[in-house]
Formats: structure tokens, sequence, C-alpha cells
């Protein structure tokens, strides 16, 4: 059901998010290699699981809108409030 994302994220948006959660992901991975601190590491773990844990918020501020407000209303002004709430409530 790719058109009811879009009233939450783009797919690109989506994509470029992802993609820079694997550059991070690949980052740390040759940081483990080179024998870097374990602080270091642990900094740039904080910063990816921030990264993961924000498309978790919209995905799951998606989920529950539908929920509530239901799928049919995927695109309707009430829908998209519902899901504007949720994510000022997630912060």
């Amino acid at each position: 059901m790719a058109h009811q994302r879009k009233v939450f994220w783009s797919d690109d948006d989506l994509r470029h998010r992802l993609r820079r959660i694997e550059g991070q992901v690949r980052g740390i991975e040759a940081m483990v290699g080179r024998g870097e601190s374990c602080d270091d590491i642990l900094v740039q773990l904080a910063a990816t699981k921030g990264a993961l844990s924000g498309i978790v918020k919209i995905v799951e501020a998606c989920r529950l809108a539908e929920h509530l407000v239901g799928e049919h209303a995927v695109g309707t002004l009430e829908f998209a409030e519902v899901q504007q709430v949720i994510r000022r409530l997630s912060r």
C-alpha cells in the first residue's frame, strides 16, 4: 500500500534515511576493524540508534493513525491530523 505511506513520508525520504543508517553501520564496522575506542564506537552507535528510532516513530504513527481513523480515510485531512498529533506525542 505505497500510496498510503506518502501521507507520512516520501519513498525517497525513507530510502535516504535508511541509506544514511546503512552508511553509519558500515562506518561503525570500519571503526571496529581499526580498533578505535569503545567510547568513539558508542557515540556512533547512539547516533545510529537515534536515526533508526526516528524511522520507527514515523512508521508507528502511520500504523496507529490507520487503526484510529481507518484505512479508508487515508489521504484525508482527518487522517493527516491524527498522524500529526501522534508524532507530536511521540517526541
